[in-house]
């Protein structure tokens, strides 16, 4: 008689089946490359935005089955144990784990770290952004950051369910907000900064799935009223920081599609949300005050050109203008002092990316993407300022004004450093700074943070390369990646109709 086994049994239909000891995804096993064995997306897949999947089922083997090779209970008793066994110690796990219960952490998380990876955090434990409306999933705000996420998520992994999904919040959380906003009384004194995270999240919607320009400005245009409702003293505490920091950018780039000044020209906002902290403001903040002004210079040069308008005098508009040329190229010398070894020069080889173009030789790399963020941005605000420029000098009566760049003969006076500004005629060097930040911002490890920080950035540097209708189709092709891998569609409209 031959002694029973203390494992358990297969089942008699099921062909035997050896246990796969290689865990890793089948993306990382064919690539050759070692496996986190994260799930459902193992993590080197989820960096490199590679579809990651696993090929059999795991089954949780006794370690006594391989050495039993034959199972014959020799009563009922044995029986009837042998099948409670069976059915109590034997369980399959399929590949893909029913991840309904955790979906929305997943999706949530993923966004969080590779669009607002450089978000400061928001809570007063310093804990991930995640966290800020872990607790509200059923709030408009909830609801809005689901539905921004939700769309990113599916753009980047190609999930069209979960992008209609992801549609019908974006209709529930816009009528939420409306409702929201419609029960506010002039006794509500402060504006819930949920009510601002909404609108901001609904308006990186837009800009993640809508193929219309006209619905993010709208967006824009909505943030702007919030914002100011909220006004300057809503966020000198350290929650409501993070807020302004995504808002002054997103407002004031708004405005300039408009060419509409914006309340964040005025001097409250530049410093009472510092007021408590005068520290905290960063060279970048103070960049983001000049560029602030911009929207509403730009609307006085178009009044000089209307004749039906109040006209601002052109000696006033053209104070403003040098001022902001020297206030920006101040702010440069101390990031140059600041972050005297954060960027560098490197010659890319022709076979290494398909980012190389023969006119930009070589590439720009970073310490790390806050300092790019701030070089590409010194670069875009300097440009913008010689947009303005250019309007006034166009002027029959135009008035002079210095506009802190280098001229073609002071080059051998030119700095050590990479941000360097450059005069009126030769502005395009600027732009074209710019562009040799790309491979960068687009292979650094915030995912698709270098992407959005770029998309504003290459607009400006494609108008003023007029010039060169060569790297203008180079960018326009950079537009296009964006949109298709960095899951960024507004990418695909903002040459031609921003």
């Amino acid at each position: 008689m031959s002694s029973q086994s203390n494992g358990f049994m297969t089942s008699s239909t099921q062909p035997k089946r050896q246990p796969r000891r290689s865990k890793g995804c089948l993306t990382c096993r064919k690539r050759r490359v070692k496996c986190d064995e994260q799930r459902p997306t193992c993590e080197r897949c989820s960096k490199g935005f590679h579809p990651c999947k696993y090929d059999d089922n795991l089954v949780f083997v006794n370690h006594l089955h391989d050495t039993a090779k034959t199972v014959r209970p020799e009563d009922p008793e044995s029986r009837s144990l042998n099948a409670l066994i069976q059915r109590e110690d034997f369980k399959q796990i399929p590949v893909t784990i029913e991840l309904r219960g955790f979906k929305t952490e997943v999706v949530i998380s993923f966004f969080v770290n590779n669009l607002f990876v450089l978000v400061k955090s928001p809570l007063e434990d310093g804990s991930s952004i995640l966290n800020l409306f872990s607790g509200e999933a059923n709030s408009t705000a909830g609801m809005s950051g689901l539905c921004v996420a939700e769309a990113f998520f599916s753009s980047i992994h190609g999930i069209p369910e979960m992008k209609f999904h992801a549609s019908a919040l974006y209709g529930q959380a816009v009528q939420r907000l409306k409702a929201d906003l419609g029960t506010r009384t002039e006794a509500s004194r402060s504006l819930p900064h949920a009510t601002i995270w909404s609108a901001l999240f609904l308006g990186v919607y837009e800009m993640i799935s809508s193929d219309s320009m006209s619905n993010w400005l709208q967006h824009c245009h909505g943030v702007a009223v919030l914002t100011e409702m909220a006004g300057p003293y809503g966020f000198q505490m350290d929650a409501a920081k993070p807020i302004l920091q995504i808002n002054r950018p997103f407002i004031s780039i708004g405005a300039m599609a408009n060419r509409k000044r914006t309340f964040l020209e005025q001097d409250e906002w530049k410093h009472i949300p510092w007021a408590l902290q005068p520290m905290s403001k960063t060279i970048g903040d103070f960049l983001q005050d000049i560029l602030c002004d911009i929207p509403g210079m730009m609307e006085d040069v178009d009044s000089l050109f209307d004749a039906n308008s109040c006209q601002v005098s052109a000696n006033l508009i053209s104070q403003k203008l040098q001022a902001s040329f020297e206030r920006l190229n101040s702010l440069r010398i101390s990031w140059n002092f600041m972050h005297p070894h954060s960027c560098w020069r490197q010659k890319m080889i022709c076979e290494s990316s398909e980012l190389y173009h023969d006119t930009l030789e070589k590439f720009l790399y970073f310490s790390d993407l806050e300092r790019a963020i701030d070089f590409i941005y010194f670069n875009t605000t300097h440009l913008m300022l010689h947009s303005i420029l250019g309007r006034l000098i166009s002027l029959p009566n135009s008035c002079c004004v210095f506009d802190a760049g280098m001229s073609p003969d002071e080059n051998h006076f030119q700095e050590a450093s990479e941000l360097v500004f450059w005069n009126h005629e030769n502005r395009y060097r600027n732009a074209q700074a710019i562009c040799q930040c790309v491979d960068y911002m687009l292979q650094n490890e915030g995912g698709a943070s270098g992407a959005f920080n770029l998309l504003f950035p290459l607009k400006v540097a494609y108008n003023h390369l007029s010039g060169s209708r060569i790297m203008q189709k180079w960018v326009a092709g950079v537009m296009e990646k964006i949109s298709t891998t960095k899951g960024l569609f507004i990418g695909m409209q903002i040459l031609e109709k921003y």
